[in-house]
């Protein structure tokens, strides 16, 4: 065989296996859009049918059980779920049970399925199990595949099942950080129930460790139960990893706990800047106004950040306005910018321009206005 005919028979075979690749690629996506179609069929005419049946009860849902297998039928499931309540909801319950569906999802979790199947029986749990099924659900906590084990800690706070808090809890020092946001997420929504499992752990954690305990502080600031700020003084006094030290004062300043005000203006003179600019800008968050002198010291400080921070609390604290506008005419470049910055944040500049226009301008608008048009052009 010659090198030319050699070469036309590769061309050839080149050019059929990629028309047979095509052709398999046409025929892929039109079943796939037959296919897509189908389960959008199915899905519309079982929420027909449950639709008609939760209406009235005493009409038979005429079903296959085998309708249990079918993922339109679940989903069918979990929309009227989100939508019914009351008598409706207990039906809805009733026809679960009959239809043995949460069984075979249950079933499939605890198998050896493929991931997906397994997945699918999860996330099928969470949305629409009751109680009963609470069991799986936390045996799935210790389950090896990550997104199991978010599904099912979502199904148990779905649930309310306060059981789950403390195993939720126990599990963020070994999760990644993926899972452990979404337990955050979970914990979140149980709300106060939630915080003593979570002081606890961290009061117990924070000295081995940072990524649990952190999340577990941020966690308690979202919750926002007031009763948990004692303790998250007694955390800031005894930590001395960084790591903990930040989200605590965060969390301290996002739950408003005027307790922590003297704990936090003696971080004002830690030597780490960033202690000192998350306390600033913790105070400020409180709002007490015995912090507006330490603040006002703020401006002065050698880090930036510092300085915007502390500024920016005096404009939240009542009075804190005023010594702001006191900022603006020191000899200190750095205080004067800062204050400048945080009065204009707070609206100031267009007060002091409305004022101006009324003919009812102070010094201290006049002073404001002057001092942000020289920082406007030196910024040109």
């Amino acid at each position: 065989m010659s090198g030319i005919e050699f070469l036309r028979i590769t061309v050839l075979v080149v050019f059929s296996l990629n028309g047979l690749l095509a052709l398999t690629l046409i025929v892929w996506k039109a079943l796939h859009r037959r296919r897509q179609k189908g389960y959008e069929r199915r899905r519309v005419a079982y929420l027909t049918l449950l639709s008609r049946h939760l209406a009235d009860p005493d009409e038979d849902l005429e079903m296959s059980p085998m309708v249990a297998e079918d993922q339109a039928f679940l989903d069918a499931l979990i929309d009227i779920r989100t939508s019914v309540t009351g008598a409706e909801s207990d039906a809805l319950a009733e026809v679960i049970g009959s239809y043995g569906v949460m069984d075979r999802y249950a079933r499939r979790l605890g198998s050896r399925h493929f991931r997906i199947r397994r997945l699918r029986a999860a996330v099928a749990l969470a949305e629409v199990a009751d109680s009963s099924r609470a069991g799986v659900l936390m045996k799935a906590l210790d389950d090896h595949d990550p997104e199991v084990r978010i599904q099912a800690a979502r199904g148990l706070g779905r649930m309310k099942w306060t059981p789950a808090i403390d195993k939720i809890v126990d599990r963020f020092s070994i999760e990644t950080p993926w899972v452990r946001a979404r337990f955050s997420d979970t914990l979140i929504g149980f709300g106060q129930k939630a915080t003593w499992p979570l002081v606890a752990y961290v009061k117990v954690n924070h000295r081995f460790e940072t990524a649990g305990p952190t999340a577990a502080i941020r966690t308690l600031g979202t919750i926002g139960d007031q009763d948990a700020a004692r303790p998250m003084v007694e955390v800031l006094e005894q930590a001395f990893h960084l790591e903990i030290q930040l989200p605590t004062i965060e969390t301290l300043g996002v739950l408003g706990a005027p307790i922590a005000v003297p704990h936090l203006e003696a971080l004002m003179d830690a030597e780490d800047w960033r202690l000192r600019a998350k306390a600033a800008g913790a105070l400020g968050d409180i709002r007490d106004v015995s912090a507006v002198d330490r603040l006002a010291l703020g401006l002065t400080d050698r880090n930036w950040w510092v300085r915007r921070n502390s500024a920016a609390a005096l404009g939240k604290i009542p009075g804190g306005v005023r010594l702001l506008y006191h900022a603006i005419s020191s000899a200190d470049p750095f205080a004067r910018d800062a204050a400048a910055e945080a009065l204009y944040d707070a609206g100031e500049l267009i007060a002091a321009r409305r004022r101006v226009d009324q003919g009812e301008a102070t010094p201290n608008d006049l002073a404001l206005i002057r001092l942000i048009a020289q920082e406007e052009v030196l910024a040109s």
